[in-house]
């Protein structure tokens, strides 16, 4: 049962949420977090103690108060557009009976962001209910979910009862729940786990299977292309089912803005849509770690002149955890436009500078 809300969460709203020409980029000045731009000049001062990437207009900061932890949304001038009432990881906001959990790995896509739902009657034995939050901080759908995905393509992945299947923004079901996993639609497709074989393939919007059921892993197509697992090998196939860059990576990410990040058992670099080695200008020589391309930039990790990798790495969609190598900003064509000055390492490491 899925029941659209119509009151108002008890949060506060501050500013408007606007759309803007510049991309904005998370970045660490010393212990603190900001937003630059593709120029790498300051637009939103490092003041948080974690930013994370801009979707839909909206991001996800990290800061303190009253000796605890919130987690606010900022429009792209740096105005609170959604601000949490709860100290904790993650926890967003009361209302009424529930309270709202919004971890960071997850973003706003076509207005609306997953979140999960606590119902703060201790007597509930009931089953697990999720959700979306709107931009307004308005519950908008909720119903006995054990998970939600973002909405692509209109729809959104749903699990219920150990299987997934996909809803619609009326919050019903487009697609019943009768897959062992799924990923997201993407021009009317999306990758989806045949419950009896195990296998992933990929269905259509009224969830028949048009590229069969044959691959270990699969992920959803993104800039035309998918990533797929097969024979402990990785590559990206076409819609249509054939492949657009054989299986022979040992890891690969989803394209993003035209490159995907891959590795082989010798190295690790991004490549364009054909195959090719993107960036081949000694960008690899010093990387440690390097996260997908997002709003046209990646944020990588590098080291020094004359010393190694520190053993902490970036993470996928968090900005980072701990890392305390030099960050780095690259853009399309492989320059990069912001770099951490040595000043922050050295003084993130608690090292003398030699």
């Amino acid at each position: 049962m899925v029941v659209k809300l119509m009151a108002t969460a008890c949060i506060l709203l501050m500013g408007s949420v606007l759309a803007a020409a510049q991309q904005l980029y998370p970045m660490r000045k010393f212990d603190r977090w900001g937003y630059i731009d593709g120029s790498g000049k300051w637009v939103i001062p490092p003041k948080y103690q974690m930013a994370l990437d801009f979707h839909d207009g909206l991001a996800m900061v990290k800061d303190t108060y009253q000796g605890g932890e919130v987690w606010d949304f900022i429009n792209e001038k740096g105005q609170k557009v959604i601000q949490s009432e709860y100290f904790g990881f993650g926890t967003f906001l009361k209302l009424f009976d529930y309270k709202v959990t919004i971890l960071p790995h997850q973003h706003f896509s076509e207005g609306l962001i997953p979140a999960s739902i606590q119902i703060l009657d201790p007597n509930y034995r009931g089953e697990p209910v999720s959700g979306y939050l709107n931009k307004e901080g308005q519950l908008e759908i909720y119903g006995y979910y054990d998970k939600v995905g973002n909405f692509q393509d209109g729809m959104a992945r749903v699990e219920k009862g150990g299987k997934a299947g996909f809803i619609n923004r009326n919050g019903d079901w487009a697609i019943a729940p009768i897959f062992g996993a799924a990923g997201s639609f993407s021009n009317g497709l999306a990758p989806a786990q045949d419950y009896a074989s195990g296998k992933w393939g990929f269905i259509d919007k009224k969830g028949k299977f048009v590229i069969a059921p044959q691959f270990s892993k699969a992920r959803d197509f993104t800039n035309g292309l998918a990533a797929v697992w097969k024979d402990f090998k990785w590559g990206y196939i076409m819609p249509d089912g054939s492949f657009a860059i054989p299986l022979q990576y040992r890891a690969a990410d989803s394209f993003s803005d035209g490159f995907a990040f891959v590795t082989t058992d010798k190295d690790a670099y991004f490549i364009d849509r054909h195959g090719n080695r993107a960036f081949d200008t000694g960008l690899y020589e010093k990387m440690c770690q390097s996260r997908a391309f997002v709003n046209g930039a990646a944020l990588m990790s590098i080291s020094p002149a004359n010393r190694g990798c520190n053993p902490y790495r970036l993470v996928e969609d968090i900005v980072l955890v701990e890392d305390t190598n030099l960050l780095v900003y690259v853009n399309a064509q492989g320059e990069i436009f912001y770099r951490q000055d040595m000043e922050e390492y050295y003084s993130i490491n608690k090292i003398r500078r030699p």
